[in-house]
């Protein structure tokens, strides 16, 4: 950039006096520290980056290579008749790291064993691990030939385990194998249940499928099929009335259709 004078220019051109001078130019070089902090900025920046990695590699090592965060045991609840070291095993937490462990894939798991309706899994660090189980709750003893098995609520064929006190006998006149995991039909669990609410004095039936739950009476059969248990049981009172009042002994009472009850003798 030029630097403009104060006169302004005439037509004549002037002579002008020309002095040369010279003298000692000051530097005014100023020093900034700017640079320097901008350096120190990046080089700071990335020795902490350094420091920090440093630190997550230390971490990342305890984590990992210790046994601190490693599952070795757990906290078991809930089982009655499963052993701990089978639900343990299917789990498969065995030497797991804490913070691999799946909580829905464990549960599914577990779930898979057979006496196992329900689990929950819980975890927290470093190692600690609880595991609740709902198990399948028995109901029945069902008997195939000489063969016995537990059936839950719904109908699940389980292996026997002990003879529970009190618990309903069901024999079972089909022939062939029951295999552990079959399923009985539902409704024939929760009909023989109800029949033996309404006949206390009742401790075992007999089931076939052309004439569903049946049980002696005194020296002869009474067919309940399935369904509607009160009803039927009612309608069997009245009908035991009648028959002693009249003498009779029938040779069986039908009350598989409670629309038309029969009887024969």
């Amino acid at each position: 950039m030029r630097r403009r004078s104060s006169k302004r220019k005439s037509g004549k051109r002037s002579k002008v006096r020309r002095s040369h001078a010279y003298g000692i130019a000051k530097p005014s070089i100023r020093l900034s520290p700017r640079p320097l902090v901008g350096l120190w900025q990046v080089r700071g920046g990335t020795v902490l980056s350094l420091l920090l990695l440093a630190a997550l590699g230390l971490l990342t090592n305890q984590f990992f290579t210790t046994d601190e965060f490693y599952v070795y045991d757990v906290a078991l609840q809930g089982n009655q008749f499963l052993d701990e070291d089978e639900i343990y095993t299917a789990s498969g937490l065995e030497g797991m790291s804490i913070f691999w462990i799946n909580p829905e894939q464990v549960e599914a798991a577990i779930s898979s064993l057979l006496n196992v309706k329900e689990a929950k899994v819980n975890y927290r660090l470093r190692n600690q691990v609880r595991i609740e189980v709902l198990e399948r709750q028995p109901q029945i003893v069902w008997q195939r030939g000489e063969v016995r098995y537990w059936v839950d609520d719904l109908g699940t064929i389980l292996p026997l385990e002990d003879e529970l006190e009190g618990m309903l006998l069901i024999q079972d006149l089909a022939t062939g194998p029951l295999e552990v995991g079959d399923r009985i039909d539902s409704e024939v669990i929760t009909s023989a249940l109800e029949l033996r609410q309404r006949l206390p004095e009742a401790t075992a039936f007999q089931y076939s499928e052309d004439k569903g739950l049946s049980f002696d009476q005194g020296g002869y059969p009474v067919y309940f099929g399935t369904g509607d248990m009160a009803e039927k049981v009612a309608i069997l009172n009245a009908l035991l009335q009648d028959l002693t009042s009249k003498g009779v002994k029938p040779e069986f009472v039908d009350l598989r259709f409670k629309e038309s009850p029969c009887y024969k003798y």
